[in-house]
């Protein structure tokens, strides 16, 4: 059946904006949480340039706010960012966890026990190795990502790459301040 994909995961560093702004969405802020700009999702009528496509970076969602876009998915008006893209490349929302996790790669996990992928025959997926945590006196890893630190030193090297797109760049900035605030809870 193939990998298995961490939707949590995926949400935890996939920022709703950032993969609108990879489709083309100039975002104008509105709030302190909100962003709004014009709907790129194939079911928006044709010739509606009203900026009805919001943004919430707190809750990480979307939606957008025209009855003829939302008639043309089934009702649907909003979602998370796997639902973005899945509307946006017409694929299952399992194929848009397995895009995200390429565009933003998270060190995926075994499933849950008892929750083994339909399909996918038992124990043919490896665990990941955990790497030993580095402690210092307070518990937290002595860069200040704690439990993240290996991920963040893995984003760390990825942001010395001059050839990253500016919605990588700004994903991997948001997904380390974050791990830092979560190190500290």
């Amino acid at each position: 059946m193939g990998e298995y994909v961490d939707f949590k995961a995926l949400k935890a560093v996939a920022a709703v904006g950032v993969v609108a702004a990879r489709y083309g969405v100039e975002l104008r802020r509105v709030n302190a949480s909100h962003e709004r700009g014009r709907c790129p999702l194939p079911s928006h009528p044709a010739g509606d340039e009203k900026e009805s496509f919001s943004v919430n970076g707190e809750k990480q969602v979307w939606i957008c706010h025209s009855a003829p876009c939302a008639k043309g998915r089934k009702g649907k008006r909003g979602g998370d960012v796997i639902e973005l893209v899945a509307a946006m490349e017409r694929c299952t929302l399992r194929d848009a966890g397995l895009k995200l996790a390429v565009w933003f790669p998270v060190a995926m996990q075994l499933p849950p026990p008892g929750e083994q992928p339909v399909g996918e025959p038992a124990g043919t997926l490896e665990p990941e190795p955990v790497p030993a945590r580095v402690e210092d006196g307070g518990g937290v890893a002595a860069n200040g990502y704690g439990v993240f630190s290996s991920l963040c030193v893995w984003i760390e090297t990825q942001l010395k790459n001059d050839s990253l797109e500016p919605f990588e760049r700004v994903s991997f900035e948001r997904v380390l301040a974050k791990a830092k605030v979560l190190a500290k809870e």
